[in-house]
């Protein structure tokens, strides 16, 4: 039994092929339209992470200062509430991811502390005249020294 051929085949494969083609076409649209929203998303996360770190530094920047002040002051009252209290704003303070600077004994870094005196050649620092902070890793008060 032999098989005719018949005009219409030829046509027949070539729609076939085109469609194949289109199909090619529409899943590799599929995937890079995915691939644009999984990335979409990924930004969208990371630009409000962004956000949040910036409110929140903004927010203990405000705090570090009368925070400071307040626990001088209570270096000379010696109360025990007001410690505990004191105490707790900095727990709460590390825990979002404030980390305190004090470098003394350390050689001179640019990169975290401001010189405020120089006694001599040296590059130790020989005292903290004020405490630098790094908030989630980044300096956002460096640490005030004298070197000698």
């Amino acid at each position: 039994m032999t098989k005719k051929v018949t005009k219409k085949q030829p046509k027949l494969q070539q729609e076939i092929l085109e469609l194949q083609q289109q199909l090619a076409d529409s899943l590799e649209r599929e995937k890079r339209v995915l691939a644009d929203y999984q990335n979409l998303v990924k930004r969208n996360s990371e630009e409000r992470i962004k956000f949040l770190q910036l409110a929140n530094q903004s927010l203990v920047e405000t705090l570090l200062s009368p925070l400071e002040h307040l626990s001088m002051a209570a270096e000379q009252l010696d109360d025990q509430g007001l410690n505990l209290v004191i105490r707790d704003f900095w727990q709460v303070l590390e825990e979002a991811g404030l980390e305190e600077i004090y470098p003394k004994g350390e050689k001179f870094d640019l990169s975290i502390m401001e010189v405020v005196d120089k006694e001599g050649e040296g590059q130790t620092v020989t005292k903290v005249v004020k405490r630098g902070y790094r908030l989630n890793g980044q300096v956002i008060q460096h640490a005030k020294v004298i070197v000698k």
